[in-house]
This record gives C-alpha cells, sequence and structure tokens, in this order.
C-alpha cells in the first residue's frame, strides 16, 4: 500500500506554489530561474508516473533488434543496448531495417511526452 500523496503529486503540489503563491513575489530578473524550476519540477513529475513500464518497452524493443542485454538491472541493460545500438547504426549494419525507425520515432515520442507533452499534442514531431 502507497501513501498519498506519491511523489509525483507532491511536485505537482510544490510547482503548483511555485508558481502561484512564490512566483509574484520574486524579483522580475529571477523569473526565467523560477520557470525553468517549474519546467524541471513538471518533468520530474512525468517521469515518475512513468515508472518502470516506459523503461521495460525500451528495453524489450531492443533486446528484440539486438538480442539480451550484458546487463540485468534496467539501468545497466539500457546502458549497454544504447551503445550496442549506436555502433550497430555506426557500421551500417541495421540500415534500412524499419525496426529501428520504430524505435527511434517511439524513443523520441517518449522523451517529448516528459519534455514538452504540449508540442505531442499539437502532431507529431
Amino acid at each position: 500500500m502507497r501513501d498519498r500523496p506519491d511523489g509525483a503529486e507532491l511536485l505537482r503540489q510544490a510547482r503548483s506554489v511555485l508558481l502561484d503563491e512564490l512566483a509574484g513575489a520574486l524579483p522580475e530578473s529571477r523569473r526565467y530561474d523560477v520557470l525553468m524550476v517549474a519546467s524541471a519540477m513538471a518533468i520530474a513529475a512525468r517521469e515518475l508516473e512513468t515508472g518502470e513500464a516506459g523503461r521495460e518497452a525500451e528495453r524489450t524493443a531492443l533486446e528484440a533488434l539486438l538480442g539480451p542485454a550484458s546487463a540485468e538491472d534496467i539501468e545497466g541493460a539500457l546502458g549497454d543496448l544504447n551503445r550496442r545500438l549506436a555502433a550497430e547504426i555506426r557500421a551500417g549494419k541495421l540500415d534500412g531495417d524499419p525496426r529501428v525507425h520504430d524505435i527511434l520515432d517511439r524513443d523520441a515520442a517518449a522523451r517529448l511526452a516528459l519534455s514538452n507533452p504540449k508540442r505531442l499534442a499539437r502532431g507529431r514531431i
């Protein structure tokens, strides 16, 4: 059983206080700093909400293309698989493979969903 609020909810609430209550009390020269911190908090909240599911999906897709990762933990596995993918692309071994385009397209969309979901909602990347 998890406690409420969770980390994502706490970040959203803190961001709301920062923007709605504190930002107006700061000098205009600090506005960019406040917006940057608020943006980082929103990204972190979205990352917490997506959890491990997105990372596991990435691992599954990469392993289907490249074979098993050399590491068991998700961080090590994704690091290994992404290095291998980059090496294979540089060597031209995956030229014309539609799975590569699909993996890279999904990765770009997932990154954009975290960093700028409004842009993703306006249409394809």
